[in-house]
């Protein structure tokens, strides 16, 4: 299994900010400027939503300069697959985990900014997220694992808080 010197780059310096950005969905109006822009494999600029299409009523203006840039470890665009996101993201984890090493992913976002999509995924097989796709490389590991006497305990905790309620 590969060590922690073997994912990319990104991956090396810890802890990582992931940025994946969520793609428009049906109640979003399609001709409204995106606000947030990447400029790069790893910054985003984040503009206040301006012009005629734009219904300011459903934004809070920010009270930083209406130009803003912020750097991440890693930036996703919309059209990432999960499948992509997952092994570039959590699989190191899990890997290193698997090897005896303590890890942990915090997935944070304002409302409906695609938290549960991300970690819990949609309803096709090729959309399963990040929990689904660990506990699969888990459980798969596992036997193997114990039959080299490598592990002979294993827990895995996934914790939940929504509107501040375990």
């Amino acid at each position: 299994m590969p060590s922690r010197s073997d994912h990319p780059s990104y991956l090396n310096a810890w802890p990582q900010a992931f940025l994946r950005i969520r793609p428009q969905i049906n109640q979003d109006t399609p001709t409204d400027k995106p606000y947030l822009e990447q400029l790069s494999d790893s910054s985003v600029r984040m503009v206040d939503p301006t012009g005629p299409t734009a219904n300011v009523s459903r934004y809070r203006l920010s009270t930083v300069p209406q130009t803003s840039t912020y750097s991440f470890s890693h930036v996703f665009p919309s059209a990432t697959p999960q499948s992509d996101f997952f092994t570039k993201t959590t699989l190191p984890l899990v890997q290193d985990l698997l090897q005896g090493q303590n890890a942990l992913l915090f997935a944070y976002g304002v409302t409906n900014s695609g938290k549960t999509y991300t970690v819990q995924g949609g309803g096709d097989p090729s959309s399963a997220g990040i929990l689904p796709r660990t506990l699969d490389v888990i459980f798969n590991s596992v036997d193997h694992l114990q039959s080299d006497n490598k592990v002979s305990n294993m827990a895995v905790m996934f914790v939940s808080l929504t509107d501040r309620v375990i």
